[in-house]
């Protein structure tokens, strides 16, 4: 008994937080998406899907689309450069490696929009770039607004979660199973692709999940680099903010959580199912 009222009291203020900071704005959230508004924008409460119909018209229904695309493309982009360097700090890195990923994180003691603003000042027609372009005949060249910028705003923001993520699983590798496989005559390649691909999935999978997780719900890089691109983010903030639809905002906000946790699922899933794959291949080994 003193045990169990022991592991109440050490659960109750981690409940309590998430209930009253996670759980409860949640449950308003989806009260206030199958609501209707009034005539300046407040929730009438009720059930109505009306809102969620609305997110998937022909008018907002890019956008949506839109926004989960370039969250799938930046998370691409993440893991292609983020598992290189992750690889090449944990196995290369060696007494550097403390000093490599201070590195990584060294963007991250600045403020989240000095650094979204200093690339709209890097990229600029005034900027850096611009000028050095200008040097070989070239530009000035609006570099901002436009889904390169976009992209590359992400990918800058979130590429270090990617990198932290698989180094973390990489450091968990056990060589000596690389090395059996060299002793049974696989190349690098094969070695790589068989023995440390499979041990870092996990890391990958979490990486990716990150990264995808803070595209989708991000909204400052699109507003200050992306010029006229507009992402789900922007969308819920004008709705909440300007446009006054708290109800279709609501039903926004629903629908971007969803696919979140459609994409932890899948995501879950697939590692689940490659973990199932390799034991299997085990025992019939």
């Amino acid at each position: 008994m003193s045990t169990r009222a022991g592991w109440v009291r050490a659960l109750l203020p981690g409940t309590t937080w998430l209930t009253c900071f996670y759980l409860i704005p949640l449950a308003l959230i989806l009260a206030a998406a199958v609501a209707t508004p009034d005539m300046i924008g407040r929730p009438v409460y009720g059930f109505s899907t009306a809102n969620f119909a609305l997110v998937f018209q022909s008018t907002y229904l890019p956008v949506v689309a839109r926004t989960f695309a370039y969250a799938v493309l930046a998370t691409a982009v993440c893991l292609l450069i983020g598992y290189p360097c992750a690889y090449a700090i944990s196995r290369y890195g060696g007494r550097a490696k403390p000093a490599l990923l201070l590195a990584v994180l060294v963007p991250w003691l600045a403020d989240y929009l000095i650094r979204i603003y200093a690339w709209v000042q890097l990229l600029g027609r005034e900027g850096p770039v611009n000028s050095l372009l200008a040097r070989f005949g070239i530009g000035p060249v609006n570099l901002i607004g436009n889904p390169y910028a976009l992209n590359l705003g992400l990918v800058y923001s979130f590429l270090p979660f990617m990198i932290l993520a698989v180094f973390l699983a990489v450091e968990r590798v056990d060589w000596r199973l690389v090395d059996a496989a060299h002793d049974l005559n696989a190349g690098p390649w094969r070695a790589f692709r068989t023995v440390v691909v499979p041990l870092t999935v996990g890391g990958i999978a979490a990486g990716c999940q990150l990264v995808f997780l803070l595209s989708l719900g991000d909204f400052a890089i699109a507003q200050f680099l992306g010029g006229s691109t507009y992402l789900m983010g922007n969308l819920i903030r004008d709705q909440l903010a300007t446009a006054g639809s708290l109800p279709f905002g609501a039903a926004l906000t629903a629908t971007l959580l969803a696919g979140m946790v459609t994409f932890i699922a899948l995501a879950y899933l697939v590692v689940s199912a490659g973990r199932a794959l390799r034991r299997t291949r085990v025992r019939r080994g």
